[in-house]
Formats: structure tokens, C-alpha cells, sequence
């Protein structure tokens, strides 16, 4: 694999790119509106791994005068592009339209975003991020657990894979997705159609009507035989990514799953982190 690249763009000296596109991944009824952006920086250099970000520096000013802070977002395209050969990439963005506690807030720099068309110029610093890569060798098993714009990374390694699988180099690839409804999931018409024996994906839906509310923890909890068989194989990458509040609920998963099987969380969780397998970015 190859070292990744960090801060080769600075606030001070930043890289520019055009919008090549920019889709509504959301249904048009969803309660979230969110985007795949795809950037293209022409003869810019902007070598990126699966699990890094790319920090967007949105134009204008607040409120004081100075100039916006810039916002970080996870790559959701493979290291050889959203177009493969082509030097681009692509990112998930959500509109924010209220703050964590509900009130309406306009964030800055998504809305910048999910507004622009395609053609638009935007400047772009980093690429950021060393620790939530893709391991080395192709035969490990990736664990992989989110929700909403969480999916951003986790499409980024899917999508390597997918694009490696004439090799048939690949251990197996988990992934457990949160979401409240199939049309508020991010990349949910292509993960359907992702063949079983590529990939088990575990859809966890919180406001499906007439059903009870699930979370990624309970589908962790139907499947802890599956499960229980990772967290126990030294090839398994762990990774987690979403909104701070769901690392609890997985950690009281993973700690049922293993006394459910023999284990014990508490001393397979400093393993996996020592040996580098458990990556976490909550935000």
C-alpha cells in the first residue's frame, strides 16, 4: 500500500477543483437532503486512500469578518477516482438544516456545497487522515458499521473492492448500515444490487412504519455468530463511522456478542486497537 499522502494543500495555498457532478442520493421526500459530489482537479495531484478526507474551503466571511473555517469530509470514491483513470473524486455531504439538538441552523459550508452545479469552482486543502485506511494486504476482512454520511469511507473500501474482485484476493466484507428509512440511506439503490456472496450488508432501519425501531447494535446482536467469528479472526479491520452517539450502542453490542460466544470484549478490545484493527471517526 502506499503511505498516504497528507497536507500537500494549505488554507494558505489551497488546490482548485471543478464540480463534475452533483446527485441527490436522499429521496426527494427523505428528511435529510444528501449529495455526491464529485470533484475533478484536472492536472492538480490529489492522491488520496480509501478513509481519508478532504477539507473544503467555503468562500466569505461570518459574522466577525473572517474567513470560514474549513470543513472536513470524508473521500467516498477509491484511490483511482469515482471515475477510474480520470483525477477526480467524490464526497457525501448532508444539508444542515438544524443544529444536533434540533434547532434551525444553516450550516455553512453544506449548503455551499449541495448548491453548487456542476462546472462550479471550489478550493479544497489536505488530504487529511493516516489512521482509518484500508489495511495493507487484500485478504483481511473488513467489519465496517455506520450511518447516514458515515457510509462515505466505507463506499470508498466497497468500492476498491469491488473494482479488485476478478483478483479474488478479498476477505469477507461486513457491513452494518443505520438509517431511518431505505430512502434516507446513502447509496442504497447500488448497495442492493452488490452481489450476497461480495458482501453482507445488515440494513438497520429506525422509523420503518409498523415496525419496531432498529439500530445498527441490534442487527450486530441477530448476527453475533458472524459476529463473534470476526472479532475472533486476527484478519478483521474494524471500522465505525457516524454520529457520536452510536460508538456506546456498539460497544454494548460487541461486549453481549462476545460473552454470548466465549470472548472477552474488554481484552480483544486493546488487541484490536494495539495491532491497528479498530478505527472509529464519530463526529
Amino acid at each position: 500500500m502506499h503511505a498516504p499522502q497528507v497536507n500537500l494543500y494549505t488554507v494558505g495555498a489551497p488546490a482548485s477543483a471543478r464540480v463534475a457532478g452533483n446527485l441527490r442520493l436522499t429521496d426527494a421526500d427523505a428528511s435529510s437532503d444528501i449529495r455526491h459530489i464529485v470533484l475533478d482537479f484536472g492536472a492538480t495531484a490529489m492522491p488520496v486512500l480509501e478513509g481519508q478526507s478532504i477539507g473544503i474551503l467555503p468562500p466569505g466571511t461570518d459574522a466577525a469578518g473572517r474567513p470560514h473555517y474549513i470543513r472536513l469530509y470524508s473521500v467516498a470514491s477509491p484511490r483511482d477516482g469515482e471515475r477510474p483513470n480520470y483525477n477526480n473524486l467524490s464526497i457525501t455531504v448532508k444539508r444542515v438544516t438544524e443544529d444536533h439538538e434540533g434547532t434551525p441552523t444553516r450550516g455553512v459550508c453544506s449548503n455551499y456545497l449541495c448548491d453548487l452545479k456542476a462546472g462550479d469552482e471550489v478550493q479544497v486543502v489536505g488530504p487529511y487522515g493516516s489512521t482509518f485506511l484500508m489495511p495493507n494486504h487484500p485478504g483481511a476482512n473488513l467489519l465496517m458499521i455506520c450511518t447516514g454520511t458515515g457510509s462515505a469511507p466505507m463506499r470508498a473500501m466497497t468500492e476498491r473492492r469491488r473494482r479488485r474482485r476478478a483478483l479474488k484476493e478479498a476477505g469477507a466484507t461486513v457491513l452494518f448500515f443505520g438509517a431511518r428509512a431505505p430512502g434516507e440511506l446513502p447509496y442504497f439503490g447500488p448497495l442492493m444490487k452488490l452481489p450476497k456472496d461480495f458482501i453482507d450488508v445488515n440494513l438497520a432501519l429506525s422509523r420503518t412504519a409498523g415496525e419496531p425501531r432498529r439500530y445498527v447494535q441490534d442487527r450486530i446482536r441477530e448476527r453475533s455468530v458472524e459476529v463473534a467469528r470476526l472479532l475472533a479472526d486476527g484478519e478483521t479491520y474494524v471500522y465505525i463511522c457516524g454520529l457520536k452517539g452510536m460508538e456506546l450502542g456498539v460497544d454494548a453490542a460487541f461486549t453481549e456478542v462476545c460473552r454470548e460466544h466465549g470472548l472477552d470484549w474488554q481484552e480483544l478490545l486493546p488487541r484490536l486497537r494495539q495491532s491497528g484493527r479498530y478505527h472509529v471517526e464519530t463526529y
